[in-house]
């Protein structure tokens, strides 16, 4: 040992005290796949919720569109949706088709069938329902401003 005024300090040997043992790097390693098998099946559920979400905004940006094409265009927009081609298609002020893409077991209703917006921004009323497995969201569509809100 060496010191020096009030600092003392050992010469380290070269070999055997320096790094991490064989055994507590497994150990490391284990932990971390036991919290990696913990964590992965609540992102799972996480990004399926997410994606579902996703879906229900992009059904209520559709009946937003349809207002506001009927709106700014000055006519009538009905707003109708084919279960079995999976397609939303607008009428009247506005001539378009537009595929809704269902994620795995995902369905979507439009009660009634079809939704009609008027240039004052009336609307019929109407619920737009979307659904997978036990989760669901539902929209009553306003029929004083035309606009979606949720249930």
């Amino acid at each position: 040992m060496t010191c020096l005024r009030k600092y003392c300090w050992r010469k380290a040997p070269i070999l055997g005290t320096r790094g991490f043992s064989l055994l507590e790097l497994i150990m490391v390693l284990a932990l971390l796949g036991i919290m990696a098998g913990v964590v992965a099946p609540a992102t799972g559920r996480f990004l399926d919720k997410l994606s579902f979400r996703k879906q229900t905004a992009a059904l209520v940006a559709a009946t937003r569109y349809a207002r506001l094409m009927a709106v700014s265009r000055g006519g009538v927009v009905a707003m109708r949706y084919d279960p079995s081609a999976h397609l939303l298609s607008f009428s009247g002020a506005v001539e378009e088709k537009k595929e809704v893409e269902l994620s795995g077991g995902a369905t979507f209703e439009l009660r009634p069938q079809t939704l009609v917006f008027y240039p004052d921004g009336l609307a019929t009323p109407g619920r737009l329902v979307s659904r997978r497995g036990s989760s669901f969201q539902e929209f009553f569509i306003d029929p004083l401003t035309g606009i979606p809100v949720r249930q």
